[in-house]
């Protein structure tokens, strides 16, 4: 796998949370978590309200990464049916839930810690870089 910047990083990670938001994910938080572990930057978390709406985001996000950043997942773990998708793509992880999953592990909660990032903001901070 390429080593990737931390600029990279930050662009993946929006990037990730506006694809999401394209397919109608509720509740998106991008999550910097680089200050607190080293499994990733970041962590973009999101509901889905159904297992097809679940099953859509995930292969709408592998395959528009995929031509973006020419960046295939490490790993997906997870099914539609266990409530909760999650697709590692090194510095950015993606966690898909039903709003039932993600009120019972408030991942929000339990990474309190790590700032929440803007997507809007952000998104235009990036293009300016660019």
């Amino acid at each position: 796998m390429p080593k990737i910047r931390k600029l990279d990083a930050d662009k993946i990670a929006m990037f990730c949370a506006s694809q999401v938001e394209n397919k109608k994910a509720e509740d998106i938080i991008t999550l910097k978590v680089s200050e607190l572990t080293t499994i990733a930057d970041y962590f973009v978390l999101c509901t889905a309200s159904s297992e097809p709406q679940m099953n859509a985001i995930r292969s709408h996000l592998a395959k528009c990464v995929k031509e973006e950043f020419d960046l295939k997942p490490i790993a997906i773990d997870g099914t539609p049916a266990s409530k909760w998708v999650l697709i590692d793509f090194g510095p950015v992880i993606v966690h898909i839930m039903t709003p039932e999953t993600r009120d019972l592990y408030q991942l929000e909660e339990l990474w309190g810690d790590a700032p929440k990032i803007e997507l809007v903001k952000k998104l235009a901070e990036l293009t300016a870089k660019s």
